[in-house]
């Protein structure tokens, strides 16, 4: 029986991409290295902040762990003063969500490989107050997605066990991750992977839009465990 629904966030239930693009570029120009596009940006991202830095970085400084940790510091920096750029959730997205929340019973996490202080204040800047129960974002020296570590985190907070969850997601970091965790899984091809890309890696249920994802929600909710 599915209890929870833990969204994933950047690309899932919001468009973070100019954001991030702002705060990365501010730090490339701060060093004097390339700036990048948007389809760039997007190329880069969904494995956390470290993995962004380091595919942005020129190639020859990628394997310089202690100049990527350095550029790393600088990014969190100006990434804190662009965040919050990221003002509205995908249209549809807040209403599914309060949904799901108040009229079928189901509790809500949200999990990002995002430092998560940006996660909590970015939750609650797009997210209708009090239709979430957990938000989870990095935890530096633990292991991020698509290992299981925060995932099971999240669920712990729901009270819920992983097999009672669903992970709702649009990219195949989100399928590895819900299949580490023994969750359900739900792409998403509004996001930053296309659904040839969610199938590739193994996703079997995918909505095209938040209409398509409320009926494959509901549908998992009503089965009977």
């Amino acid at each position: 029986m599915i209890r929870a629904v833990v969204f994933d966030f950047d690309g899932t239930i919001a468009d973070t991409i100019p954001a991030i693009r702002a705060g990365l570029n501010m730090t490339m120009r701060e060093l004097g290295y390339p700036e990048h596009s948007l389809a760039g940006v997007r190329s880069f991202i969904n494995y956390g902040a470290r993995n962004l830095v380091r595919s942005a970085l020129p190639a020859e400084y990628r394997e310089d762990e202690a100049h990527v940790d350095r550029v790393l510091d600088l990014y969190e920096s100006f990434y804190g003063q662009t965040y919050l750029q990221t003002k509205e959730a995908y249209d549809g997205i807040p209403a599914l969500i309060e949904e799901l929340h108040s009229q079928h019973g189901v509790k809500i996490g949200v999990l990002s490989n995002k430092e998560h202080m940006f996660v909590v204040n970015l939750v609650d800047q797009v997210l209708l107050p009090n239709t979430f129960e957990a938000v989870q974002g990095n935890i530096p020296s633990k292991p991020a997605k698509p290992h299981p570590y925060l995932s099971n985190l999240v669920a712990e907070s729901l009270g819920v066990a992983p097999e009672e969850c669903v992970m709702v997601g649009d990219s195949d970091v989100d399928i590895r991750t819900a299949h580490n965790a023994n969750m359900t899984h739900v792409g998403v091809s509004w996001g930053y992977r296309d659904e040839n890309t969610l199938r590739e890696n193994g996703a079997n249920l995918i909505a095209r839009d938040v209409c398509e994802l409320r009926k494959i929600l509901l549908d998992l909710i009503e089965q009977k465990g």
